[in-house]
């Protein structure tokens, strides 16, 4: 029982390394496997049988339901795509319904709100929009204008199913899955991620794992402490998102030090198998980074993986052997070292970075 569906005047769609799609549990048995989605161009929704269904999002908490592809729970698009939402199922109605939006994870889900079996918003996705009843091999387009990030539920299927999810649009986004914490099996990742975590059980840990940065100093997360940090991960071999993310990043950087902020950047490898602190020390060189305002750092690999893990960040070996699918969070901490928020990726990314460091609220916790 699914729903489908595929973007519009945006080109090949392609689910490439370096995008974070999440991956897929499956709550309860089912009957039977539900039709298989498109490969680069499907979102889903399924109630939890077969295999679509709940997951625990490290992130985002438990979502499920709507899917593209197998391996991304979690969505976001470009501000300006279209979507076709087309139900799979040869039996069961579906509807795609806005809950209400969110600035951020972990999002607020409402016990039993009251969601529009009928068609409303224009068609357009907004904090009004209701597909209308889909019934079987039914569709509709629905046009992504507004940013934002979208609580989604289906009117039949929210309350006993927990048919809920994440649509987040955003610029930069590749269409498709690059909102998921992971790029896949969370069944089987589900012993190596640390369990959920408050915002005040993030400080006291952190900081425990050594790293090494471009001058090959050896430093913790924890010595940083005094001023905001915002860390993120990447591979040093990705030529997708982290191109984009170290781009903005070294953007980031000479602002706030125009600015005078006192506010310090943090880029950890991901891959600590292949990028070694020598190899993150070329890449701050080829950025020009100031160490007094961006660190990129490497370091052994437990230590490496250990921080990770901390962060819920997951990685996986891409085609070439390098570990190129992962996670494309952005964290920002207050000066005390506790996490203030998530951010996703994107283009705006140095503007909502200096947003941040600039929020008196992290400078002074």
């Amino acid at each position: 029982m699914s729903l489908r569906a595929s973007a519009l005047g945006l080109g090949a769609l392609v689910v490439v390394a370096c995008t974070n799609g999440g991956g897929l549990g499956n709550v309860g048995s089912g009957s039977g496997t539900p039709p298989p989605l498109p490969a680069a161009s499907a979102v889903g929704v399924a109630i939890p049988t077969g295999r679509m269904g709940v997951v625990d999002d490290p992130v985002w908490g438990t979502v499920g339901g709507y899917t593209q592809e197998q391996t991304s729970q979690i969505l976001a698009f470009p501000p300006g795509a279209t979507i076709t939402i087309e139900n799979l199922s040869s039996t069961t109605p579906h509807t795609l319904n806005v809950i209400g939006t969110t600035k951020g994870p972990p999002p607020t889900w409402p016990a039993n709100p009251s969601l529009s079996f009928s068609p409303m918003g224009n068609g357009v996705l907004g904090t009004n929009y209701a597909s209308g009843s889909l019934q079987p091999g039914a569709s509709v387009t629905v046009k992504l204008s507004n940013p934002g990030i979208y609580l989604i539920g289906c009117a039949y299927h929210y309350v006993e199913f927990k048919m809920r999810d994440i649509i987040q649009v955003v610029a930069g986004a590749t269409p498709g899955p690059t909102a998921s914490p992971g790029p896949g099996g969370y069944d089987r990742m589900k012993s190596h991620r640390p369990a959920a975590r408050s915002q005040s059980d993030l400080g006291a840990p952190f900081g425990q794992p050594h790293l090494v940065d471009q001058r090959g100093h050896d430093f913790t997360l924890a010595s940083l402490r005094g001023k905001p940090v915002v860390l993120t991960f990447i591979a040093a071999h990705c030529t997708d998102a982290c191109p984009l993310i170290n781009a903005q990043f070294a953007d980031a950087a000479r602002r706030i030090q125009d600015a005078r902020l006192d506010a310090r950047l943090l880029t950890v490898t991901l891959d600590p198998e292949h990028d070694s602190p020598i190899t993150m020390r070329e890449l701050a060189q080829r950025f020009d980074a100031n160490p007094r305002y961006w660190l990129l750092a490497g370091g052994a690999i437990a230590d490496v993986h250990a921080l990770m893990r901390e962060f819920g960040t997951i990685s996986e070996e891409g085609r070439k052997g390098y570990r190129d699918e992962h996670t494309t969070f952005v964290y920002v901490l207050s000066s005390g070292g506790e996490l203030s928020r998530t951010m996703l990726a994107s283009s705006a990314l140095s503007d909502s970075i200096l947003e941040a460091v600039r929020d008196q609220r992290v400078a002074q916790r």
